[in-house]
């Protein structure tokens, strides 16, 4: 038995890089102890179940929180059988467990009754050991199955072959190349087999014939129809030809039904699938039943609409004067009065006999300069006209800078709506359209966020207007956007941007408003949690990323970013811009015709008097 058990703890500790082992025996308690204190000795911590007649599992059995554990079970016990049973009932022979399976037997009768309908998979990593009959050595097999339910059969390959004496043991020869390359690399090929994969198809009622089903999703035209589905069925070609097997398809109308039934993804949870073609939005609910092995695109939602050029410009009388703060106002203001001051008294003193200019009419002469209108009259003087020189300068550095702002201001890029929310737009009176996609009209109608909750009420709901004004197709929808000013429409990029880019000028996309209806998030490829195939689908993926597969089948299917090129027209100021100025142009005449109204009261009442 001593050589036994050296074999057991070098497959462990050398073999498997494990440390914790739970022993399966029917042996006595010597040899129990003598194994124990070997365990000890080389930092092993081994626990021990003796399968004798009264064997009663719990629900507990073999259940562990560590990566892996080692589980070492004598084949020739009474109650080996009822072990194996469980643990393919429960799934323990996959991925998280290292078995040796030790058979004092010469046949492979006994491993082939217990495992040849198990369920044990491709991630299965499990070694069963036999005596050579000759040499007494160590016999080790490599046991798996890629899958009963997808037509495989329990596979019996030799591994190599380990000498042991009551020292310790080591390799005598390699009975295959299993040592060379990764279990997973050696049965990576489904060469003959099928995997189940489901699938979802919203465009097309799923009572018609497959044929058609599959003219469709096979189609390169109309990629807005059922994007991620069709996205997800071609990016899966390369996985099928890279497995080398063939996938039986399973045609659903949805996703699912609420965050975790119905749809693909009942069809993952119930066991009915192993990988699903379009890919999903991982969430805190899917997570319990799901894991996602890469990520698969880019998924957002907007409301998307032009503004109104009225309200994107504001029909404000201060329009033209926001270049300026106010205390820069009055500074220029103080320093026109001033040089108009200065200007008087040089008349003043340059025209002693000649006719001088009043207060008021040199004032004019420096508001004049100020407005780069010139003067009529300028002083004589070399002093004078240096100040006046100096006067046209700052005057002429204000304009330019002043022009500068407003003509930015007015050809660059647009100003965006104040409605920056949610919550605004459904307070707001504009009018909304719906993409009516499986995924975003079930979110807008069962959303418990209160914002979507009160979008749905107010413009949905509470709407007027007639279902097909409100669940329009997409490209309508954009359309819509286009032409109506003020129009909301909402929809995933995936399907939206491919219509604004081939109906909007690049100018107009640089006007568009976009409110997110979620948070933008990655869509997943993803499998049943504890499933056999994660790992392997996932290095497949992995691969497609790695050498740009993927991203070339994403590039064609979908558009998540649009190109503003606002520079590329000649920008038409409209009345809408400009009506500051003439508000602003008005004012000034409705004061001057006071002042001069004033003037002619003040003149009569001066001539009757």
């Amino acid at each position: 038995m001593l050589e036994l058990y050296n074999f057991i703890l070098y497959n462990f500790l050398h073999m498997a890089k494990l440390s914790h082992v739970f022993i399966l025996h029917c042996w006595s308690t010597d040899s129990l102890a003598r194994l124990a204190m070997m365990a000890q000795s080389r930092n092993v911590f081994t626990q021990f179940q003796s399968l004798d007649s009264k064997l009663r599992l719990n629900e507990e059995f073999l259940h562990h929180n560590m990566l892996k554990l080692g589980v070492f079970l004598d084949l020739n016990c009474n109650q080996s059988g009822v072990v194996l049973d469980r643990a393919s009932a429960k799934r323990f022979l996959g991925h998280r467990y290292h078995w040796l399976i030790y058979d004092r037997s010469t046949s492979f009768s006994q491993v082939e009754t217990h495992f040849k309908e198990a369920q044990i998979f491709v991630d299965a990593d499990v070694t069963y050991v036999k005596k050579d009959p000759i040499t007494d050595n160590f016999l080790l097999f490599d046991l798996y199955n890629k899958g009963r339910q997808l037509g495989g059969e329990l596979n019996i390959t030799a591994d190599r072959e380990i000498i042991c004496n009551k020292s310790g043991c080591r390799v005598e020869r390699y009975l295959s190349d299993l040592h060379t390359r990764n279990p997973l690399q050696h049965r990576k090929s489904f060469t003959g087999l099928t995997i189940r994969a489901t699938a979802v198809v919203t465009a097309l009622p799923l009572n018609i014939s497959k044929e058609k089903i599959f003219d469709f999703m096979e189609a390169m035209d109309r990629t807005y129809l059922d994007t991620y589905g069709r996205l997800g069925y071609h990016a899966r070609q390369p996985l099928r030809d890279m497995l080398d097997c063939d996938f039986e398809y399973i045609f659903r109308d949805r996703w699912s039904d609420g965050n975790a039934t119905g749809g693909m993804i009942a069809d993952l949870i119930l066991d009915g699938a192993d990988l699903a073609i379009a890919p999903f939005i991982y969430s805190f609910d899917r997570g319990l039943f799901l894991q996602p092995i890469t990520k698969f695109s880019v998924f957002r939602d907007i409301c998307m609409f032009r503004n109104p050029r009225s309200l994107s410009a504001g029909l404000s009388a201060t329009e033209f004067l926001q270049p300026f703060s106010g205390g820069v106002w009055l500074t220029f203001a103080l320093l026109l009065i001033l040089a108009g001051c200065l200007l008087w008294i040089t008349f003043i003193l340059e025209r002693r006999t000649e006719w001088k200019p009043s207060l008021l009419s040199s004032c004019l002469l420096s508001f004049g300069a100020g407005c780069i209108q010139g003067a009529w009259l300028t002083p004589r003087s070399m002093g004078g006209r240096m100040a006046f020189f100096a006067l046209m300068v700052t005057s002429f550095l204000m304009y330019n800078y002043y022009t500068s702002i407003v003509v930015s201001k007015l050809l660059g890029q647009p100003i965006k709506s104040n409605i920056r929310t949610l919550q605004q737009l459904a307070d707001s009176s504009l009018e909304v359209g719906i993409e009516p996609t499986v995924y975003t009209r079930i979110y807008v109608e069962t959303s418990k966020e209160p914002d979507v909750q009160s979008l749905y009420r107010n413009k949905v709901l509470g709407s007027k207007r007639s279902p097909d004004r409100i669940w329009m197709p997409t490209e309508a929808g954009v359309l819509a956007v286009r032409d109506q000013e003020g129009f909301v429409y909402i929809t995933g990029v995936a399907t939206g941007y491919e219509f604004v880019r081939k109906h909007f000028l690049p100018h107009q996309i640089c006007e568009l408003n976009e409110i997110p209806l979620r948070d933008a998030s990655h869509t997943h490829t993803v499998v049943a949690k504890k499933s056999p195939y994660a790992e392997l689908f996932k290095l497949n993926e992995l691969r497609m990323l790695e050498t740009g597969i993927h991203f070339k089948h994403e590039r064609y299917w979908m558009q998540t970013k649009l190109h503003c090129y606002q520079h590329n027209h000649t920008v038409a100021v409209g009345l809408e811009y400009a009506a500051p100025l003439f508000i602003l142009l008005l004012s000034a005449i409705i004061l001057c015709v006071g002042v001069l109204g004033l003037e002619v009261i003040w003149y009569r009442h001066s001539t009757l008097h």
